[in-house]
């Protein structure tokens, strides 16, 4: 029952964050700590405020957002760039997907 109530409460709180940064025409991804993420054609993926690395392997990358997961499947895949804000991943990038 707690956990109910306490996941409730944060998808209110969460809501309420949205409504403001909407009203308040901030944006959204630095307000509510949202990732970013830049796709240049299919071979090149830079998903910027991550959480961290949970799967690498050459046709699977999963990485942890602040919203869940991103799973980034492909061909080649290869981190080029990793930092504390930001990862760079090279390949041929078939999809995305994000995950709860």
């Amino acid at each position: 029952m707690k956990r109910r109530s306490r996941h409730s409460l944060v998808d209110r709180a969460r809501r309420l964050e949205r409504a403001v940064t909407e009203y308040l025409e901030l944006p959204a991804d630095a307000v509510l700590d949202l990732s970013r993420l830049t796709l240049l054609g299919n071979g090149r993926l830079i998903v910027e405020n991550h959480r961290g690395i949970s799967t690498y392997r050459d046709d699977l990358v999963r990485l942890h957002l602040t919203t869940g997961e991103l799973a980034i499947k492909g061909t080649g895949l290869l981190l080029k760039e990793i930092r504390p804000d930001a990862i760079a991943l090279e390949g041929t990038i078939h999809s995305l997907e994000f995950l709860k």
